[in-house]
């Protein structure tokens, strides 16, 4: 298991503005993850400054079609390696009220002479230089999780208006799934993003963009560039958890049945949750007592499971910003004090 235990970074800037000072690129410093960074392009290509040993970078609440991580720490340079872009599902009802449909990434970073490899067997970096680019690229305006696709913008008044099917009726922006803030959208030849979403977008005032739009044909929809959280730091690395180890989910969905057997639903986010066991060597008991006394109830970035077979994604899927639920406990299995038992439970942040 692997914990980011100090944030290292310095500076973090962008190429590309932002939608609005809301969603501004200090964002990505906070613990706010459902903030983001929302850029005003297609791409967004960011500099992340990072003070010397750092051996991890961790993204989490990033949306994109495709995208790079390259860094540079004296004295070389580490080649252009490409982000997941792979969702949680291919399956079109996680669209529906969901703010992750990415899996964090966790990245071991390791300079060996002049090559930074993502790799944990090596010495942590010089002050380096990270650039994370961003792109989409997808247009989904034909690709309703249900309803009708998008074929023009109605204009109320200036930016205000809403989107419309082909017949002129008003689409129900919940049920399409694929129209969110932030998204650029090009209508009339010209593009624009979604800054405001009223209830369910249907309403002919309930949409507004980021400039005037007339009545146009809608000619394409993408999501936009947007990151919630970036760290990098030095690592605690302790022993993996003991088989058992169990992963949940928190569902924050809505549920409640109705007369005669029926279910009334809304979907909303799901959280990962992991109830941790764990057998520490005692130096290293001691480093994660000191690290829990440290971040308590702040979030921090964590690799639950390391050095698993590459089929398990283990960077994506058992990584996250977590928070611990309870304070863990320890106990020792030997009078001497040399191997403690620890169990503890974190919750991830979205």
């Amino acid at each position: 298991m692997k914990i980011l235990q100090n944030n290292l970074v310095t500076a973090v800037s962008s190429g590309a503005g932002n939608l609005s000072s809301t969603y501004a690129i200090a964002n990505v410093e906070n613990d706010t993850v459902a903030l983001p960074y929302i850029a005003n392009a297609t791409s967004a290509a960011l500099t992340i400054n990072v003070g010397a040993g750092m051996n991890c970078f961790f993204i989490s609440g990033h949306l994109c079609d495709s995208g790079t991580i390259s860094i540079s720490a004296s004295p070389g340079s580490s080649a252009s390696i490409a982000l997941n872009a792979t969702q949680y599902s291919d399956l079109d009802q996680l669209a529906i009220n969901t703010r992750h449909r990415l899996p964090p990434e966790w990245f071991n970073f390791t300079v060996s002479g002049s090559s930074i490899t993502r790799v944990d067997t090596g010495s942590a970096l010089a002050a380096a230089t990270i650039t994370l680019t961003l792109n989409t690229a997808t247009d989904r305006k034909d690709s309703p999780v249900s309803g009708n696709a998008i074929h023009q913008w109605d204009q109320s008044s200036g930016a205000v208006g809403r989107f419309e099917d082909s017949s002129g009726n008003g689409i129900n922006l919940n049920d399409f799934g694929n129209v969110m803030i932030g998204s650029i959208c090009t209508i009339g030849g010209s593009d624009y993003q979604v800054i405001k979403i009223v209830g369910d977008g249907s309403g002919s005032t309930d949409v507004t963009l980021s400039g005037s739009a007339s009545d146009a044909t809608v000619t394409a929809i993408k999501n936009p560039v947007k990151i919630g959280v970036i760290r990098a730091g030095s690592v605690l690395s302790v022993e993996n958890p003991q088989i058992g180890t169990g992963l949940g989910f928190n569902d924050y969905s809505i549920r409640r049945q109705i007369v005669d057997g029926g279910l009334s639903f809304k979907q909303r986010n799901l959280c990962k949750q992991y109830s941790i066991s764990s057998i520490m060597t005692d130096s290293n008991a001691q480093s994660f007592e000191g690290f829990y006394r440290s971040f308590r109830s702040k979030p921090f970035p964590a690799l639950v499971t390391q050095d698993m077979p590459s089929g398990r994604n283990v960077d994506t899927r058992n990584s996250g910003f977590f928070y611990f639920i309870e304070p863990p406990s320890f106990e020792y299995l030997q009078h001497q004090g040399s191997v403690s038992a620890i169990s503890f439970d974190i919750h991830e942040v979205i």
